[in-house]
């Protein structure tokens, strides 16, 4: 039974030692518990187990923790402290310098070669540039070596291979001629041969020579010849057939240019004094042929020279009109003609400035025209039509066609129109109206845009304050020109206004801010003086200014310092002025359709839009019934409800379609086309609202519903049919969109009660009566102090172990430093003891030698 036991305990022992476990650090974990010192490990012993909690410093190694803590020490406040008067530093300049190990990519490797590389180059390269060898070039019979390495030469083959068979014959002939032969005989035999040998050297080269002269004619002339060959192999070839489209584009691609490096881009200091210089240097130009010409014609008036410079603009000399040539020029209204079809216009003292410009500089080519003329459709909707574009129906007014001279601007025909290129900044808005008076609408922009370019705030020397000032001053003449405006005048002035409209968005953006408290500052005293009788609407110079604001600032922003207050200005106009007269109408829908412009973007409709637009309608009605109803400012019943209804006759059936005009916005009586045409803009101002700026609006259903019911009231058969297909149109938009209904407001879903599990449900209670019971907030809040205090107190601890640390750094350095000190003074005191003992011992010398 010992045995047995024995054996088994044997066994156990043996296959203790012969299994392996599969943790592979099973050993490392059992070497380092073989190693570890149980006296270094120190155990926090709790004076009560609670259940659940975990405490995490139950054990530990002090020893390392410390040594540790005094390593990283060392690395970090050791290392800046050792640095802490030093101004040097060494700085890592390579590419990837903060990546180390696996981040040290193959990329960045190769960026570092390349970087050093090209280093090198320029290292090689600057010590090139005192290497004069190098420019050396070697040649060989006026050839480089590249030229001969590219158009290699084979006559010098030849000649090495001819001089071989000749020494060879020669050699054969001189050493194993026969020996029976006499000495003379062998003689002139050798002379022989040698002068055949040099002949037929010469023969050869001269062969040689010949042949490569021909050679290098024909590669002279092979150009020429060039297309008699290919005239002959065309000829032979049959034709080709078409090519196709991968052809042609196949050589469309090979001869496509292809990109090159740009100039550098101009900044807008550079651009303005460039533009100021060219400027300047034009009208000095101007001012010098003004001046040849005037003497020319002073000293002498029947020349008939005409140098390359007479420019004419647009004058003819005086005298004869026989003696007029027929040579071609461009006449006074720029079509191309003879001087003889200009005498007309001379007679009659007319100029033309813009064709004197072109003349004055072909180069300039009016870009300011050409660039108001493209700035104009995208900053400006103020056309002569008064329609915003073609395919979206703007109902503005439109202004008349005929060409009148406005009330304000008359202009004089004896004076002198030419524009010069350089114009000082006017002090006073008197100034500025005399200078303006003397051109055209046309030319007053180029005055106005020659003005910015001279006195832009880039440019050197200028006052930054010119630019607001002019722009105050063309705010001001516009309120001028619009204000007590008659109604031949109106549509030139909407012309000149669109024409400056790219200058009044540069001005805008050379000090946006000021420029937006200069317009809102007017804006401000227009309100000021609408609230004085708000029942009215404001003038025209009011209007206007809403125009600006929509084509100069942004409408699309929740809040803009001027686009916001014009929009609520716009909003009490719509709500409280009424309605009374064909210029109350008009004026409306021109507020309207800026109204509109504003929520292009936006998508925010203004409420006033939709009630003007509903009187509108109602006032075309001429029959009343109890379910129509209107909202103030509009009368139901009263002396104006009725102003756009029309009588049963035919003359409105043969009216032709028309969009508003200008003119309505001056103009008091209502005639029968107007009655016809303002039905018509809001007819077509409702299909747009509803069509394009409604399609997003939740409540669009409810503001469509009241137009229904007038619109069924109207009667449209009395209409023309342009008429009656723009009522069937909003009648049709407006059903569609009346029939959606709004989706009603739901509570949120609530979410599914979560099954009943098996796992119990715990509960938080409190027993512990030092702790009273608190909320959650209340609990994470004292969990938050607690952490924060232990935190301060951690923080605490490591300062002043830092402090310690710096401290003890400082002892050691004093006492290594008092080390030093008494180390050299002890050297020194040795040092003076070792000469006072070889004083003393020559003193004692001397002595002796006295005695």
């Amino acid at each position: 039974m010992g045995a047995k036991s024995k054996k088994s305990n044997a066994d156990a022992v043996y296959s203790k030692k012969s299994v392996k476990t599969s943790n592979p650090f099973d050993a490392a974990i059992s070497q380092t518990a073989k190693r570890l010192n149980p006296f270094d490990v120190h155990v926090n012993k709790e004076k009560f187990k609670i259940l659940g909690r975990i405490c995490k410093h139950d054990r530990g190694l002090p020893g390392v923790s410390r040594a540790k803590a005094h390593q990283k020490r060392v690395e970090t406040l050791g290392k800046q402290y050792a640095v802490k008067h030093k101004t040097n530093k060494f700085m890592d300049h390579r590419i990837g310098k903060h990546l180390t190990g696996e981040q040290l990519t193959e990329s960045v490797m190769n960026a570092r070669f390349l970087a050093e590389k090209l280093s090198q180059v320029r290292a090689s390269n600057k010590a090139e540039k005192f290497n004069l060898n190098d420019d050396e070039l070697l040649t060989h019979r006026g050839q480089t070596l590249e030229e001969i390495e590219k158009y290699r030469d084979e006559r010098s083959d030849d000649e090495e291979l001819e001089d071989e068979g000749l020494d060879a014959e020669f050699t054969s002939t001189a050493h194993f001629g026969g020996g029976g032969d006499a000495a003379q005989d062998r003689q002139a035999a050798i002379e022989e041969m040698i002068s055949e040998q040099k002949r037929r050297k010469n023969e050869i080269a001269k062969d040689k020579d010949e042949v490569h002269d021909l050679t290098e004619k024909l590669d002279a002339n092979y150009k020429d010849l060039l297309s008699l060959v290919a005239q002959a192999t065309k000829d032979e070839q049959h034709e080709k057939p078409p090519p196709d489209a991968y052809d042609k584009l196949l050589k469309e691609m090979i001869f496509e240019p292809r990109g090159s490096v740009t100039d550098k881009l101009i900044k807008p200091e550079e651009l303005a004094k460039q533009e100021a210089a060219r400027l300047e240097k034009l009208e000095n130009e101007r001012l010098r042929r003004m001046k040849a010409d005037g003497e020319e014609q002073e000293t002498n008036i029947q020349t008939t020279h005409r140098s390359a410079d007479d420019l004419d603009d647009g004058y003819f000399a005086a005298g004869n009109d026989d003696d007029a040539d027929d040579t071609l020029a461009y006449d006074l209204d720029g079509n191309l003609g003879t001087h003889l079809n200009s005498k007309k216009d001379y007679q009659t003292g007319q100029s033309d400035d813009k064709s004197a410009e072109d003349s004055e500089n072909e180069d300039d080519g009016e870009e300011s025209n050409s660039d108001s003329d493209s700035e104009v459709d995208n900053l400006s909707d103020l056309k002569e039509s008064g329609s915003e574009s073609d395919s979206e129906p703007d109902h503005t007014p439109q202004p008349k066609t005929t060409k009148i001279k406005p009330q304000k601007q008359k202009f004089s025909e004896t004076a002198d129109t030419s524009i010069p290129y350089t114009i000082k900044m006017p002090k006073t808005y008197e100034d500025f109206t005399e200078l303006l008076v003397k051109y055209t609408p046309t030319q007053q922009v180029t005055v106005v845009e020659r003005i910015i370019k001279c006195n832009h705030p880039k440019l050197e020397g200028v006052n930054r304050e010119n630019v607001v000032k002019l722009y105050a001053f063309l705010l001001h003449y516009i309120k001028d020109m619009f204000e007590d405006a008659s109604e031949q005048d109106i549509g030139l002035h909407f012309q000149f206004v669109s024409q400056l409209m790219p200058q009044l968005h540069d001005l805008s953006h050379l000090n946006s801010e000021r420029m937006s408290n200069t317009l809102l500052d007017l804006i401000k005293e227009k309100y000021a003086e609408y609230r004085k009788n708000h029942k009215a609407y404001p003038t025209l110079d009011t209007l206007i200014y809403f125009k600006l604001v929509s084509n100069l600032y942004s409408t699309s922003d929740f809040r803009h310092p001027l686009a916001t207050p014009t929009y609520i200005f716009m909003q009490h106009i719509l709500s409280r002025a009424r309605v009374r007269t064909r210029q109350d109408i008009a004026m409306g829908l021109f507020i309207v359709t800026i109204a509109l412009e504003f929520s292009s973007r936006s998508k925010r409709l203004l409420p006033a839009i939709f009630n003007f637009l509903l009187g509108i309608v109602h006032m075309a009605i001429a029959k009343r019934h109890e379910q129509l109803e209107i909202v103030p400012p509009f009368e139901r019943d009263g002396p104006f409800s009725k102003l756009l209804a029309i009588p049963a006759t035919s003359e409105t059936k043969t009216l032709l379609p028309q969009k508003l005009q200008t003119a309505d916005l001056v103009t008091h009586t209502i005639s029968l086309d107007f009655k016809v045409r303002a039905l018509d803009t809001t007819l077509c101002l409702i299909k747009q609202i509803f069509d394009e700026q409604m399609g997003e609006h939740t409540g669009a259903c409810y503001l469509a519903g009241p137009f229904l019911p007038l619109i069924e009231h109207l009667p449209v058969n009395l209409y023309p049919d342009h008429v009656q297909q723009h009522c069937a149109e909003a009648k049709s938009t407006l059903k569609s969109v009346a029939e959606q209904k709004m989706k009603p407001l739901a509570p949120p879903d609530k979410k599914p009660k979560a099954l009943r599990l098996l796992e119990p449900r715990f509960e938080v209670v409190y027993d512990d009566k030092r702790r009273p019971k608190m909320s959650k907030q209340k609990e994470e809040r004292v969990k938050l102090l607690h952490k924060i205090k232990r935190e301060k107190k951690g923080a605490i601890r490591e300062i002043r172990r830092d402090t310690a640390f710096v401290q003890d750094l400082k002892l050691k350095q004093q006492i290594r430093s008092d080390k030093e000190r008494h180390e050299k003074v002890k050297r020194i005191y040795q040092e003076a003891s070792v000469q006072q003992g070889e004083l003393n011992e020559l003193a004692r010398s001397k002595k002796r030698k006295k005695f």
